[in-house]
């Protein structure tokens, strides 16, 4: 534990704004950081926020946390929803722009 409590701090000293992505839309992102650090880890997701399970602790940007919410339980995430999870945090594109972003890259 003391090992995944020092990588997420030294993550948060990288940008003073980290800790504020990491909590609206870029949590995944953060499982995936602590992913690559730590092979063991596991996502679990709430339909509101991911935390990442390492060695039976459970992990945010924050530091250690508990796995209960308001938003209802956490589950394991199913990896086939991984890939709707990377988009979590970008913009959401109306209209013409999604056609525009996705003619263009």
């Amino acid at each position: 534990m003391t090992d995944v409590l020092a990588f997420l701090f030294t993550l948060r000293e990288l940008h003073p704004d980290l800790p504020r992505f990491a909590l609206n839309g870029g949590c995944f992102k953060v499982y995936l950081v602590l992913k690559q650090a730590f092979p063991q880890a596991e996502p679990y997701y709430n339909g509101d926020h991911v935390i990442t399970r390492i060695d039976g602790d459970y992990y945010d940007i924050r530091g250690q946390v508990e796995p209960v919410s308001d938003c209802g339980p956490y589950m394991r995430m199913d990896p086939l929803c991984f890939n709707r999870a990377y988009g979590w945090n970008n913009p959401a594109l109306v209209g013409g722009e999604s056609i525009q972003a996705v003619a263009h890259g």
